[in-house]
């Protein structure tokens, strides 16, 4: 049946996914990370703040799953680094609110730069029309994951 038949799909090309993206991660210079002394952790915390702006410790905590304990030792050590600041929350000053610094965001962009160069050696393997249609599936996918989507 159809409906048979698209969940096999989607699990193949899940499936697919899933042993691509390794392969991707693992050709992105574990260097970058241990020069600017940031861990797997940090970086995840780190595109959380930028997605949300400025977000409360609450709200980072409950988006990463982890403790407030947990998300507060990672953002001390993001805003000992300098990429990221505490500030008092502008309706509930019992309230912490965290975003990143310039230093912070820069790190963003140098990590989404070497991301970009990644993909660019990946995507060299793709003909025209295979990257038309691998740009409108990808396309179609990030809209999907919007977060206002």
């Amino acid at each position: 049946s159809k409906v048979k038949m698209d969940r096999l799909t989607v699990s193949r090309v899940s499936q697919a996914m899933a042993q691509l993206m390794p392969r991707i991660i693992q050709g992105i210079q574990l260097d970058f990370f241990l020069r600017r002394r940031v861990t797997q952790t940090q970086l995840l915390v780190l595109i959380a703040i930028r997605g949300h702006g400025r977000c409360t410790m609450g709200m980072l905590a409950r988006n990463l799953h982890v403790s407030m304990p947990t998300a507060s030792g990672v953002v001390d050590r993001l805003v000992r680094a300098g990429y990221a600041r505490r500030l008092p929350h502008p309706a509930d000053r019992r309230q912490v609110v965290v975003e990143l610094t310039g230093q912070g965001q820069e790190f963003i962009r140098q990590f989404q730069a070497v991301i970009r160069h990644r993909w660019s050696e990946v995507l060299r393997t793709l003909g025209p029309r295979e990257l038309e249609a691998f740009h409108g599936v990808i396309t179609k996918l990030r809209e999907q994951l919007a977060p206002d989507g």
